[in-house]
């Protein structure tokens, strides 16, 4: 055993010769490299430590978990070329962790994702999410009447709660086709749903951690194990239960567009939707590919909200100046949420890619090179099954790109001229490239639908400073305490 263990690690330094030349960030300990600062580690303390590596790298360095390279790329110009190319699909081992194998997050091999991808881009276009505008707008609607008993009282809350409750609303309507605003079991399934993210955040960052057959022994696994067999047992009856009623449901449609004659939501098309090679998804492609899509649609949206609404309460001027631009493109009376409006929010949509950029929600992103082909960075060629790791955390706050104050908040830092003269990967907060999110422009519309319903009736206040936020890292980016706002009705015109 001992010779085998000895065999291996002597056949990743043989491999890992490649990376001699790449700067190797520090502390750097003989033979262990980086691991023993990656042991135990939890999840705010695993953030600062990856921000503290990337941040002593220019363009690329590398940090050394053991014999084992992770290059990190942090410079536009090497995260462009990696995120752009077709062979640099793939993933590396700790996505397994997700337990999931396959979907559009978790898939690993590069090939068979863009089989996916291919197949579910009809999901997601203009009609489909024109048709959600409405499903959005209900759901937010009643969030500002659950906030309402809360405003003008001078009570703190955590708004981040609140938004959980209408971000899963909203996936569950558009993705189950779901027309209650609660459904059984919905608040359990929030709760092992964040439990099972914090357990894989932590795990991805806790070396003790990688290895199957140690994780298995720790209370962490165990409570992973609860969570994650309620959520499955959840998104499982729910295919079950739409596959049996699309089967009943023989009644001849009546229009002749095939957009209109068929359901939009998300499972019914994945339940009938053919492949590149002819065959349907199967229970277990569907049920990955569910799982991906409500946890992403979910976590990620309402954190981003969560995030706009803090930075709205800390700079009562940009609050001022979203709230104008929403009430000269919104009538008072108007009822109705209307997706051409929305395009018309720029200060708006400027002031939430300034929240993305400064907050992006999901920091870290990984990639594996292929076994087929040939990756050169900087000069240095990179040998198939290699790490590459980025940190849009750091990314986004280059003083190089972003100037001599990357922590000021600033949304006319995207102003088209402004835009126009910076490197394209410089801001890559939904990821960029071949693996960009799919759902980016359903999870645009949520967040500006939300923003526009919340500030018609409240105005937000904080007593948190922006030096203040401390973050942790769960799979997405989070703060380390809550979102803590107050409201205040606005009075009527």
């Amino acid at each position: 055993m001992l010779l085998l263990l000895l065999f291996q690690y002597l056949s990743l330094v043989f491999t890992s010769r490649y990376s001699a030349k790449i700067p190797t960030v520090k502390p750097n300990f003989p033979l262990l490299g980086q691991a023993p600062l990656m042991w135990r580690k939890n999840s705010r303390d695993a953030f600062r430590l990856m921000y503290d590596f990337f941040t002593q790298v220019d363009r690329a360095g590398k940090m050394m978990i053991g014999p084992k390279p992770v290059i990190l790329v942090n410079h536009p110009d090497l995260v462009q070329q990696v995120l752009t190319r077709n062979d640099m699909c793939g993933k590396p081992f700790f996505y397994d962790f997700l337990g999931i194998k396959g979907g559009l997050v978790s898939e690993r091999d590069g090939k068979k994702w863009l089989i996916t991808r291919k197949a579910l881009n009809p999901t997601f276009n203009t009609r489909v999410l024109t048709n959600f505008v409405p499903i959005m707008d209900a759901r937010a609607k009643k969030l500002v009447e659950t906030m309402r008993p809360l405003a003008d009282n001078g009570e703190k809350i955590n708004i981040l709660e609140y938004l959980s409750e209408c971000t899963l609303e909203m996936v569950f309507s558009t993705t189950m086709g779901r027309k209650a605003y609660e459904l059984p079991g919905q608040k359990d399934y929030v709760k092992h749903l964040e439990s099972v993210l914090t357990r894989l955040g932590e795990r991805i960052v806790d070396v003790s951690q990688f290895l199957g057959v140690f994780y298995r022994m720790t209370d962490a696994y165990k409570k992973e194990q609860i969570s994650r067999k309620f959520c499955d047992k959840f998104t499982d009856n729910f295919i079950l239960e739409r596959r049996q009623e699309l089967q009943q449901d023989t009644k001849p449609k009546t229009v002749d567009d095939e957009y209109e004659a068929k359901s939009l939501n998300f499972l019914d098309q994945i339940l009938t939707i053919r492949k590149s090679d002819g065959t349907f998804f199967g229970d277990q492609e569907i049920a990955n590919n569910l799982y991906n899509v409500m946890a992403g649609g979910n976590d990620t949206s309402a954190l981003t909200v969560s995030f706009a609404c803090l930075f709205l309460a800390m700079n009562p001027n940009i609050q001022a100046n979203v709230f104008a631009e929403i009430s000269a493109i919104f009538d008072p009376d108007q009822d109705q949420m209307d997706l051409s409006l929305l395009k018309q929010l720029k200060y708006t949509d400027r002031f939430l890619k300034e929240v993305l950029r400064l907050c992006p929600a999901v920091p870290f992103v990984a990639r594996e090179t292929s076994t087929e082909s040939r990756l050169q960075l900087d000069g240095v060629k990179i040998p198939p099954n290699q790490i590459l790791a980025f940190n849009l955390f750091t990314l986004h706050r280059r003083s190089d790109f972003w100037g001599p104050d990357p922590e000021r908040f600033d949304p006319d830092r995207f102003l088209p001229e402004a835009v126009e003269q910076r490197h394209p990967y410089a801001y890559v907060p939904f990821s960029a490239g071949v693996r960009n999110c799919i759902g980016y422009r359903y999870a645009k519309n949520s967040l500006l639908i939300m923003l526009v319903r919340i500030l018609q009736q409240f105005e937000l206040g904080t007593d948190l400073k922006q030096e203040q936020l401390r973050y942790k890292y769960e799979i997405s980016l989070k703060l380390v305490g809550p979102h803590s706002v107050w409201l205040k009705k606005r009075s009527e015109l």
